[in-house]
């Protein structure tokens, strides 16, 4: 077994704090996030409220170590007066700023996969908008970071962005085309690329035709594709999605006269 540390100190105390005795030392602490202070207001509970961390002060106020978002969120909620809360010992501020670093550095990210499938088991609309498109297109999330195979995808911000900005037809559309265009390609369904193609088709949404646009990337890898995209960045500038986009578009319209396409603008 490795090394453990056995100084543990003494155990914490649990206690109900009231809110009015809480202080945030500015020292250590971030600076607070209102749009987080209200999301966490407007959805306030004490299920998912769990306890903040604080350090016992000599005058009997309390500093947070961790938790200023949600005690905030607390203090301006008309039902509630008093938190629940972890009560640690430091000997100054010094201390509770290693302790703030500590939580903070240790904790593990939770991903976007792992926020999506929370997120479709709690019933989350957004999770579950964007599980019906992908079911519908014959899609899926991956079942954990990693874990690729065809015609699933990690890309649930990319998803999620494109139901937002062009809609659910374009966006179905575009992971179909995919699909089409390269069926037996673990990492196919990437972000940049649902992204690029949902924006051409709801800018073309009368003109272009998906099985010709599926056959006009699957003459290129992805590679090809984004090396061709950076080529067109490096020379006008924009975005990597604006850039991919362009670089479809013009192979789509290779040889055409009639019922060409636009790159569409970015929304």
């Amino acid at each position: 077994m490795n090394e453990i540390n056995r100084a543990i100190g003494d155990k914490p105390a649990l206690e109900w704090v009231s809110v009015e005795t809480i202080d945030v030392d500015s020292n250590y602490q971030r600076e607070i996030k209102p749009a987080l202070v209200n999301k966490i207001l407007r959805g306030f509970s004490w299920t998912r409220f769990g306890a903040i961390v604080l350090s016992r002060q000599e005058s009997g106020r309390f500093s947070i170590v961790e938790g200023q978002h949600r005690w905030k969120a607390a203090s301006l909620h008309p039902d509630v007066d008093q938190v629940p809360a972890v009560i640690v010992s430091h000997a100054d501020v010094a201390g509770e700023a290693r302790s703030f670093l500590a939580i903070n550095r240790d904790r593990m990210a939770v991903t976007s996969v792992e926020q999506y499938w929370a997120g479709l088991t709690a019933g989350d609309d957004n999770a579950i908008q964007i599980s019906k498109v992908l079911q519908s297109a014959g899609c899926d999330v991956v079942p954990a970071q990693g874990h690729y195979r065809p015609n699933l995808t990690n890309s649930i911000g990319a998803v999620d962005r494109c139901l937002k900005r062009y809609g659910d037809t374009a966006t179905r559309r575009a992971l179909l085309i995919i699909r089409a265009a390269w069926p037996n390609e673990a990492k196919a369904l990437r972000g940049v690329l649902i992204t690029a193609l949902a924006r051409i088709i709801r800018t073309n949404q009368n003109t272009v035709n998906d099985p010709e646009l599926a056959a006009a990337i699957r003459r290129e890898s992805f590679a090809e594709l984004t090396a061709h995209a950076e080529a067109f960045r490096k020379l006008s500038g924009g975005s990597t999605d604006t850039a991919l986009a362009k670089t479809i578009a013009e192979l789509y319209n290779k040889g055409r006269r009639v019922k060409t396409i636009y790159f569409g603008e970015a929304r």
